[in-house]
């Protein structure tokens, strides 16, 4: 389990800390996370013809995979502060702010002991070898950014199959990754419409520093040393927030954090 010491989070620099490891690291590294998506392909085909408890087994070994491939081969730092507030017996909504595709993979890894599915853009859910086919066949819900209002009957519907279930529904409310690390305004639509339609459901914030710095050059190159830090936060109810001042609370306390 990853340590949950403290650090400070240090202002993003203008250059490479490391530039020689960055460059030498960046060919392995790209290689080996190519390799993984594909590699692990043909296992979630045949995992998912168990069931869906197989397949997401076989999608948790591969996150491990894409966590453990950034530590080593990029020497980054994983640390998670905190521990998720997902209670198994009923639904919880995980709220993060959005800095990198390598999100999803992470939290996934962290709250493995439950089942969550993702809002995500339709176009993920096409030609990327595994992370495509989770999408579409692991309880994630792929919305479709210009149509606004079927995205939001999209959502409902997954917040719905989600409480009845019992999972996880996470969302980022930015709506896009912050590629500067600088934390978008939260777009209420789309979490009011998961919390309606999640009565009673526990709301998991987290903070996730750092994890923008991966891919800041576009993999050209890939900076050695990155920190990246998960921080889990107090869970939140929303039943004692109004829709407009629960969006503006979890933003607000994942601001704080990332300010800190």
């Amino acid at each position: 389990m990853p340590s949950n010491k403290r650090h400070d989070q240090m202002p993003p620099s203008k250059s490479l800390a490391h530039p020689i490891l960055s460059w030498l690291c960046t060919v392995p590294y790209t290689v080996t996370f190519i390799l993984i998506l594909v590699v692990c392909h043909p296992f979630h085909l045949l995992a998912a013809q168990f069931g869906t408890n197989a397949h997401k087994w076989a999608l948790d070994i591969m996150n491990w995979m894409i966590v453990t491939n950034i530590r080593v081969l990029t020497g980054a730092t994983y640390r998670v502060r905190g521990t998720p507030c997902l209670p198994s017996d009923r639904s919880a909504i995980l709220v993060s702010n959005h800095q990198s595709m390598y999100d999803i993979p992470m939290l996934m890894w962290v709250c493995r002991r439950r089942h969550v599915g993702f809002i995500a853009k339709r176009e993920l859910g096409r030609w990327i070898p595994s992370i495509s086919l989770a999408l579409r066949r692991l309880g994630s819900v792929l919305i479709d950014r210009g149509d606004a209002v079927q995205a939001v009957r999209d959502i409902e519907a997954f917040g719905r199959t989600k409480h009845d279930l019992r999972q996880v529904a996470a969302i980022f409310p930015e709506g896009t990754r912050a590629k500067d690390g600088t934390l978008k305004r939260f777009k209420a639509t789309g979490l009011q419409a998961l919390v309606r339609s999640m009565p009673g459901a526990m709301l998991q914030p987290v903070a996730i520093h750092g994890n923008w710095e991966l891919l800041r050059y576009n993999f050209w190159p890939v900076p050695f040393g990155t920190r990246i830090e998960l921080e889990f936060l107090d869970p939140i109810d929303p039943s004692t927030y109004s829709d407009r001042d629960l969006t503006g609370e979890v933003e607000g306390r994942i601001r704080a954090a990332l300010e800190k």
